[in-house]
């Protein structure tokens, strides 16, 4: 399906949570895993004249945050065709103290002005790799660029108990999501058209009980 001018489109996010000891039930099935982290869950839209829209999960603008230069020359050089892409990523700036000004790139919903309806979850993170994996990295994210502020997450196939007990700091890292590598992209227009393909594992603390 052509995507030809902006509308807003619900970023695929999980519903279900999920307690610690499901994590190997899900790692047996041949689900993948990324770190969630600590961020505000964001669609970034880029179109053909390179002007951008980044918008929250809730339909609304960002109030206190906006793309910075630095993020928008990346993205251009990332994907610099003439074309729409519409980026899935958690902004990393408003609820940690000493991340600022960072993407977390974790999926995408438009590539090179296609809506990827009916795409598989695996699919669509093998046209992130060719752009955005790199030799630079962590535990949980690939840097993507010199100054450290485009990330793009990893995935992972087994050992989620051992990757959910490593978090040190679940105020950067709340814990896993855990993803349907064959589930589809559903229609975007509801928050919850994609949550049956993923679920979350978050660390207990105040703010979050399972």
């Amino acid at each position: 399906m052509r995507y030809i001018s902006f509308r807003y489109l619900y970023p695929p996010r999980p519903e279900t949570a999920i307690a610690p000891d499901f994590l190997d039930w899900y790692e047996k099935r041949g689900w993948c895993a990324q770190y969630k982290k600590n961020g505000t869950n964001t669609i970034i839209s880029i179109d053909p004249d390179k002007n951008f829209i980044a918008m929250n999960r809730h339909n609304a603008d960002h109030k206190a945050w906006d793309l910075t230069n630095h993020i928008k020359k990346e993205l251009v050089r990332l994907f610099p065709e003439k074309h729409w892409f519409v980026l899935v990523a958690e902004i990393m700036h408003s609820k940690t103290k000493e991340i600022k000004d960072t993407i977390f790139i974790h999926d995408i919903i438009v590539y090179e002005s296609e809506l990827l309806y009916g795409s598989e979850f695996e699919s669509r993170q093998q046209l992130l790799d060719k752009r955005l994996k790199t030799d630079r990295e962590t535990d949980t994210h690939y840097i993507c660029d010199l100054e450290g502020k485009v990330w793009f997450a990893k995935r992972f196939y087994k050992d989620f108990e051992k990757a959910f007990w490593a978090i040190k700091d679940p105020t950067v890292d709340e814990g896993l999501v855990l993803k349907n590598p064959k589930g589809k992209l559903s229609v975007c227009s509801k928050p919850t058209d994609n949550s049956n393909w993923q679920v979350k594992c978050r660390h207990s603390c105040k703010k979050y009980n399972f």
